[in-house]
């Protein structure tokens, strides 16, 4: 069961450190070098596989997670946190990359200005959320590891 919660930390930890560096360093990078038109539009170009891989990295630590959870051996209580964790994770995507990246898409294609600077908003909000998920999933795995070593 240790691989599988492995897996699990290792699929949330990578999705974080693809956020983090898309939405610190790659976008705004993105925008200071360029046209904001051109660059609206490459950004828009890595969305699609951006949620992509967001969404693989948190169904395969959703899985390690239940199957850990249902297996039992190492408890049930911090698999099935974890398990919860990586499923609001998914959650936010889902409705991120369904219902928020078209509606941000159409508005910024016509060119709303209103539309679009409250799909982003949303967007950006939906990300944050999945940040802090993320970051409570990799808290729990090390406060749950430092006291199984302790014993």
């Amino acid at each position: 069961m240790r691989v599988l919660r492995a897996v699990a930390v290792i699929a949330v930890a990578g999705w974080l450190g693809i956020m983090a560096f898309f939405a610190f360093g790659v976008a705004p990078l993105v925008f200071r070098a360029i046209d904001r038109a051109v660059a609206g539009e490459a950004v828009a170009a890595v969305l699609p596989s951006y949620y992509a891989w967001g969404l693989a990295l948190c169904a395969l630590a959703l899985a390690a997670s239940v199957i850990q959870a249902v297996s039992g051996a190492d408890g049930r209580l911090r698999p099935l946190g974890s398990a919860a964790l990586c499923a609001v994770m998914l959650g936010l995507l889902v409705w991120a990359d369904t219902v928020v990246l078209p509606r941000a898409e159409a508005a910024r294609r016509a060119h709303e200005d209103g539309a679009f600077a409250r799909a982003h908003r949303a967007a950006v909000q939906l990300n944050g959320a999945t940040m802090v998920a993320g970051a409570a999933l990799l808290v729990l795995e090390a406060f749950s590891l430092g006291r199984r070593r302790s014993r």
